[in-house]
């Protein structure tokens, strides 16, 4: 893979990327200068291909490490650029400052995205057109400020947030919203309608930080709005990753699994979590009619981490009650 870029004052500004990887990690430093910046339509095929052809024909590669590439390597424009539809995760230095316009236009396939909180200054349109957005990893800044509600605001889709401030770590996920474009002809005039509540989760910051308290208090709205495997899905985000979870809101997600607790468990056992599912078993200790329903299902699909994990609950709950007879 190879990356065309430019220099400035601050830094590196990456221009374009070369290769066949749809997975693409920007290097931290370029010739011993950190990358700052992503550049106007870096990942987009809409990028003007005069200033594209200019900017080639000064030269300036680099390899994945950062070092230049050597003269006598295969020159990018005979490689295909990673853009457009052919990219689905991009990586970023937790040395980006800047992510410029239009940067990730209609890159419909897109699905992962990371990047740190120095990254502040989000170009006007960077995400338009990224529909398939499923996960962003995000380490912020100390003081817990970052450019996420920029770039949950271009994305109106359902999307897990990784957050991570220092050596504490967060899941949170915003429910989607969409508008609605409805004629009051009395008025004559086009009402905008804003369906979901995904608009009141992409609100609750606190100019660049993440309101966690405001945050767990419009889960009601989630419920009543939302599907509930995306309801489940943020209730253990919080649950299985309590950073500043208050008692009253650790409250209503833990009953709200506990109401729904067999379809909590087939999301943990799709998504590979045993572990929390683990946590989960260990913490709400089901009744023995529902670890066998759990066991049926887990069989069915064959899926030896979950059986084990329930058969070794159900020995326990045996376990127990025999004690109980006995006595």
């Amino acid at each position: 893979m190879r990356f065309l870029y430019e220099e400035t004052a601050a830094g590196i500004r990456i221009l374009r990327c070369f290769g066949e990887d749809p997975s693409v990690m920007l290097p931290e430093t370029v010739a011993g200068r950190p990358v700052t910046e992503l550049g106007a339509y870096a990942f987009s095929d809409h990028i003007d291909q005069r200033e594209l052809e200019t900017a080639m024909q000064k030269g300036r590669f680099c390899r994945e490490d950062g070092e230049p590439a050597r003269e006598t390597e295969e020159m990018p424009e005979k490689r295909t650029a990673v853009s457009g539809e052919a990219i689905r995760e991009v990586i970023m230095p937790e040395t980006l400052k800047k992510i410029g316009r239009y940067a990730f236009y209609n890159c419909r396939k897109l699905t992962q995205l990371a990047l740190g909180g120095a990254c502040m200054d989000v170009g006007a349109g960077a995400f338009t057109g990224c529909h398939q957005v499923e996960e962003i990893r995000i380490t912020v800044l100390p003081d817990g400020s970052s450019a996420l509600r920029e770039i949950l605001t271009e994305l109106p889709e359902t999307i897990r947030v990784d957050w991570k401030k220092e050596n504490i770590q967060g899941v949170f996920w915003f429910p989607e919203f969409f508008e609605e474009g409805v004629e009051n002809t009395p008025a004559r005039i086009l009402e905008n309608h804003i369906h979901g509540s995904g608009l009141r989760y992409r609100n609750c910051f606190v100019r660049k930080n993440l309101n966690i308290r405001e945050y767990d208090e419009l889960f009601p709205y989630a419920r009543a709005w939302e599907e509930e495997g995306v309801v489940l899905k943020m209730a253990l985000g919080r649950l299985l990753n309590p950073v500043e979870l208050g008692e009253k809101a650790e409250e209503q997600y833990f009953s709200h699994i506990q109401e729904h607790f067999a379809e909590a468990a087939r999301i943990l056992m799709l998504s590979g979590e045993y572990a929390n599912l683990g946590t989960l078993l260990a913490r709400l200790k089901p009744e023995k009619a529902l670890l066998e329903k759990l066991l049926v299902m887990a069989q069915e699909q064959k899926d030896t981490e979950a059986v084990s994990l329930f058969m070794d609950h159900l020995h326990k709950h045996t376990k127990v009650q025999r004690k109980v007879f006995e006595l």
